[in-house]
């Protein structure tokens, strides 16, 4: 990577300096303007009471003295020349350094970076994943991006409904038997390995339609989301059929062998531990970054409203907690339980649900609300789910990667009722050892444990200070950042023709 990439992995350092820390590392300090900068997890901007400012160029001076060359509230100038506007309000473009967006608005106006996002999933992680990547892309001049999903490439509708419904039988109806096989795919079982690399070379044939697009969109870089993609582009990387390089982005707390695939350019993950355990399988350190999982920009976006403000806000009363429950896009979990054993705590508290797709759920919960005391507001989909989950006092919630990666970005306790045999099960040890979550066995003993951290404060303190340090909120942008980067690294530095 040439020099100015670098300074994106190190997010804010201007390529002319002489020295710069690791991104890993975080430093705060006072700037001769006087504001705060925070360096590191892809921070590089200036943070006042009014928000984020606009990128700065920061550098080191003799000596580790930290300088600034820009005033706080300097604004990002859009280019003369670009072929898509660059918003410029510091919201969307405050975590990318400066010399980026003037590299990226540098590329001739005929001629733009294609980046393909690729998962091959029905549920909302992987594409999460991919479109919050996309959300940064599109903020850039001369980028362009798509998010592909290869179900809808793979043998026409009714292949692709017979994928998704397999799928669901397997994850409702299967449950152990999915467990067994990703705790062999977490112990690198080398035959479970071999049948699944098998497995997606017999789709690799029934996805001819997902690889002539990529041989027609011709996209100056590709980004993974989902472990069988990783195998099939490998392989088809392997055979000359694509010469984009293809990175990827491990969607989850941990790692199965799945995910390690030669051909896989570069990674990244949620923290060190999984970077230890994706190198385990084989993949070289210096091509696993600790990025965090990309989550949507409007995590990133710091609150401006006090919890009491967004509650009023949104419509539920102020002065009482709140307890918020998610079951990712599927309403997966122990709602109704959970709503019943919070009624019964002698602590005040209100919940709120967020079902997703799971219309029987909510119906559920509605005829729920009208029976009992506590105060109960249900959902499906939420639009404003940071708003939500920035108005709650705790969270009961899946461990899914992005879930879990959007909860610690808002510096939230976190608690997992009933993981799920499989991977949830694998996910716990490593989200609890963050010391950022708790995980509990029962509606009831979550119940306790939420009365524990509204009524204690040392108990939620303890918790909150370990979240200073695992929220990773800019994710996005740093794997946005870095995938057109490679594509202009990789290419002839200019850019697909318009």
């Amino acid at each position: 990577m040439n020099e100015i990439n670098q300074a994106i992995r190190s997010y804010g350092l201007s390529p002319s300096i002489q020295a710069h820390p690791s991104s890993e590392k975080k430093a705060e300090t006072q700037a001769q303007t006087g504001d705060v900068v925070t360096l590191g997890m892809g921070e590089a901007l200036f943070q006042s009471p009014a928000g984020l400012i606009a990128p700065q160029k920061i550098g080191l001076a003799e000596g580790g003295t930290l300088q600034s060359s820009a005033a706080p509230n300097e604004a990002t100038a859009p280019s003369q020349q670009q072929s898509r506007p660059l918003d410029d309000s510091a919201e969307d473009t405050a975590p990318l350094p400066q010399e980026f967006l003037e590299t990226i608005r540098q590329i001739p106006p005929w001629k733009h970076v294609k980046v393909m996002l690729v998962h091959g999933s029905h549920t909302g992680g992987h594409r999460s994943a991919a479109e919050s990547v996309k959300k940064v892309l599109d903020t850039m001049p001369n980028v362009e991006a798509e998010v592909v999903n290869a179900l809808d490439y793979t043998g026409g509708e009714a292949s692709k409904n017979a994928q998704v419904a397999a799928t669901d039988f397997v994850m409702n109806k299967m449950a152990p038997v999915r467990g067994w096989f990703f705790r062999q795919s977490f112990k690198g079982n080398p035959l479970i390995y071999g049948l699944g690399n098998l497995g997606m070379r017999f789709k690799s044939w029934m996805s001819k339609d997902f690889l002539h697009k990529i041989q027609t969109d011709k996209p100056d870089v590709i980004l993974s989301c989902h472990s069988p993609m990783n195998s099939m582009l490998s392989y088809w990387k392997g055979k000359g059929l694509i010469d984009a390089p293809v990175h990827s982005v491990v969607t989850d707390y941990r790692v199965h062998r799945m995910w390690a695939q030669k051909n896989i350019s570069h990674y990244y993950v949620a923290s060190d531990a999984t970077k230890n355990e994706l190198s385990g399988f084989g993949i070289d350190k210096n091509r696993i970054e600790v990025s965090g999982i990309p989550i949507k920009p409007d995590f990133a976006k710091p609150q401006q409203l006090t919890k009491s403000e967004l509650k009023e806000k949104l419509g539920i009363d102020p002065k009482t907690p709140m307890v918020l429950m998610m079951g990712g896009s599927l309403g997966l979990g122990r709602f109704k339980e959970m709503a019943q054993a919070l009624n019964g705590i002698d602590t005040p508290v209100q919940m709120v649900c967020i079902t997703g797709k799971n219309a029987a759920k909510k119906a559920e919960l509605e005829e729920l609300s009208k029976q009992i005391k506590m105060p109960l507001t249900v959902l499906g989909y939420a639009d404003n789910v940071n708003e939500w989950m920035d108005a709650c006092d705790a969270i009961v919630s899946k461990p899914g990667g992005l879930t879990t990666s959007e909860i610690f970005a808002r510096k939230l306790p976190m608690i997992i009722l009933d993981p799920m045999p499989g991977l949830e099960e694998m996910l716990i040890p490593t989200i609890v050892g963050t010391g950022a979550a708790l995980s509990v066995k029962g509606p009831e003993g979550a119940a306790q444990m939420i009365k524990s951290l509204l009524t204690d404060p040392a108990e939620k303190s303890k918790i909150e200070a370990n979240l200073d340090k695992t929220g990773k909120p800019f994710a996005a942008y740093q794997v946005a950042s870095d995938l057109v980067m490679t594509a202009l690294d990789s290419g002839d530095g200019k850019g697909q023709p318009v």
